[in-house]
């Protein structure tokens, strides 16, 4: 069964007709935050799960849908405009002629702030809703809290020696939690009580708004983009101060992204600013912007200047794979670096990348996959911008294709780690999803290891790399290779999934020297758990589940798009957890490590994947 609507295509799971993602929550609060739609009233849900000693509740403590204010109260700011990111009170008094216009009457305001009065169950012409909330399906409940990105190791006039202090003052603030929701804003609730504390309604998708109070309202996209946050020492020298900087995207609902200032919660969160492909910020047109379905990450250059780094996304107008670097405070463009160029035929875009840091926490290096299967590396350890170049003499360092030779599109995020003989592992999957998130038909999903050999060129396919094969047996049981991988002549790993397993979703993770790779199946309505040696890409030394042999290297999961959270429990047990199609977590138990390796590096709150380099 499938909802379909502009830009998206829902796979509704089930009889339950709901999604559900989990929180990234760094520093360990006391739930497990989860978000689900429903998809026949397009209402959202934000549930918090306690986390106990004996694991996390199936019962949530409360689900934010329940706890919006009434809409004559609601704290919610709408930007005025992209060029000089002013913000105004969501009030019909305080909009200009042409927002008032846009919105058609004061009723459509009341409306899309919660007001019911004027709902066809109520005597009036506007959509009926379950609830105040919309639903939330590619965006995800971010947590903020007392993350700590290790910015000590910066020096003194960089603001190294006060961050202890300010990572301290944390303590003392109100812990949040940021969601986009398709009711057009990105919520501000409070982490512990689920209240809504405050609103934001993006100037990209401002005019869209009135359709939503529509009776023939065809579902779309408005802020379905997933949310970063990342600290950074700001202002001119000698008043510069840390702030703690949310960055976020529309998503599939349109080519924008923003930056908001969330250092004094419970507080709404100031716009800094909002680029997108119709308003640079600058009042010009962006054609480079496409949509961006991956995350913008807050960063420090070599230069000690900080940055926003973000990957242009897909439907572009000039249909090429750009990475962006702009000024963190003011949006300001630093530079635009094309990798990949596209066409009609065969149009690009680049997905999220992976980021490699110095000792010093600056940014040295970005690793990304693009539509047309190439894997690129991009150095950016110059102290200017102009001397930031792809790296291999702009070629990319790989080039994924399936067995019979056609290309794979890199639409996710890869995973860097150490490689035991010197250099970067770079992780990745292969192939697209065919889930209407991105353009293009279903591809054969393929999971890759690509060593980074120090002083070596980019690799050259399918040939320098170690198959693996994974498959299930008349029993229904799953059997992963072992080869020996001898590094003197390969480069890496690779490995077809079997149809059945569907796509990959989400981010791949490591722990414990185990690769965990979670996919969904929309034929199956199935999620499946794969978990592998990631040095060789086979099968684990010895039983990494609970209560599973060893020669288990996938085990059926909770139907869910999004990869699992992984939590340690007070008594030192570690889990995966599974959000299912209710929202509802469950834990799935791993084994402590024996004779896999430990990491060899801990990764820190901003940005995901990265690797300190040797």
């Amino acid at each position: 069964m499938k909802a379909t609507f502009s830009g998206v295509c829902a796979i509704v799971l089930s009889s339950f007709l709901v999604y559900a993602r989990a929180a990234e929550t760094p520093d360990l609060p006391p739930f497990i935050y989860t978000s689900s739609y429903d998809a026949v009233s397009w209402q959202g849900h934000v549930k918090a799960y306690p986390i106990g000693k004996d694991g996390v509740s199936s019962i949530a403590q409360w689900d934010a849908a329940d706890l919006i204010p009434p809409w004559q109260t609601r704290h919610i700011d709408i930007a005025t405009a992209s060029v000089d990111a002013n913000t105004a009170p969501f009030e019909w008094s305080q909009l200009n002629d042409a927002q008032q216009a846009a919105l058609l009457s004061e009723y459509v305001l009341e409306y899309l702030r919660g007001s019911d009065k004027l709902e066809v169950l109520h005597g009036g012409g506007f959509r009926n809703r379950k609830g105040k909330l919309g639903d939330i399906i590619y965006s995800a409940p971010l947590y903020v809290g007392r993350s700590d990105s290790a910015y000590h190791l910066m020096s003194a006039s960089e603001g190294g020696n006060t961050y202890p202090r300010y990572v301290n003052s944390k303590k003392q603030r109100q812990a949040m939690l940021y969601v986009g929701a398709n009711d057009g804003m990105l919520h501000a609730f409070d982490a512990l009580s689920g209240v809504e504390t405050a609103a934001f309604i993006p100037y990209a998708i401002f005019d869209a708004l009135p359709g939503l109070s529509s009776t023939d309202y065809v579902h779309r996209p408005f802020v379905d983009g997933l949310l970063t946050v990342g600290d950074a020492y700001l202002g001119n020298p000698g008043s510069a101060a840390w702030k703690t900087i949310l960055l976020g995207s529309t998503g599939r609902g349109a080519k924008s992204v923003f930056a908001l200032d969330a250092s004094n919660p419970p507080a709404a969160a100031p716009l800094l600013w909002e680029r997108s492909a119709a308003d640079d910020g600058k009042g010009k047109k962006d054609d480079d912007m496409g949509y961006l379905t991956g995350e913008a990450f807050a960063i420090r250059l070599s230069n000690s200047k900080w940055a926003a780094i973000y990957s242009n996304g897909y439907e572009s107008e000039n249909l090429d794979a750009v990475l962006y670097l702009v000024e963190l405070a003011s949006g300001g463009l630093i530079r635009k670096i094309s990798v990949g160029k596209g066409d009609a035929e065969a149009p690009n875009g680049l997905a999220t990348p992976a980021l490699a840091f110095n000792q010093q926490r600056a940014v040295s290096t970005a690793y990304a996959g693009d539509l047309q299967g190439r894997l690129w590396k991009i150095d950016l350890s110059a102290n200017e911008a102009p001397g930031w170049q792809i790296a291999f003499n702009n070629q990319p360092l790989f080039i994924a294709t399936d067995s019979a030779g056609k290309l794979q599109s890199l639409p996710l995020q890869p995973l860097l780690e150490h490689h035991a003989k010197g250099g970067t592992f770079v992780m990745f999957s292969g192939g697209k999803a065919g889930d209407g998130r991105i353009p293009g038909v279903a591809q054969k999903q393929s999971l890759y290891g690509i060593w980074e050999k120090p002083g070596s060129g980019p690799v050259s396919g399918r040939k320098e790399l170690r198959q693996q094969t994974l498959t299930e047996t008349s029993e229904g049981l799953w059997q992963l290779s072992s080869n020996g991988v001898n590094w003197t002549t390969s480069r890496g790993w690779y490995i077809d999934l079997p149809a059945k397993l569907g796509y990959v979703v989400g981010k791949l993770q490591i722990i414990d020297g185990v690769l965990w790779v979670m996919t969904y199946s929309p034929v199956q309505e199935k999620s499946y758990l794969v978990a592998i040696d990631y040095n060789t890409g086979g099968a684990t030394s010895d039983a990494v589940l609970t209560g599973h042999p060893k020669s288990t290297p996938v085990i059926e999961v909770p139907a869910s798009i999004v990869p699992p959270m992984f939590i340690k429990l007070p008594d030192g047990r570690k889990q995966l957890v599974v959000s299912g199609r209710d929202g509802a977590p469950q834990a799935v138990d791993i084994n402590p490590a024996s004779q896999r390796p430990l990491r060899t590096w801990h990764q820190l709150p901003v940005p995901s994947s990265v690797v300190d380099p040797d």
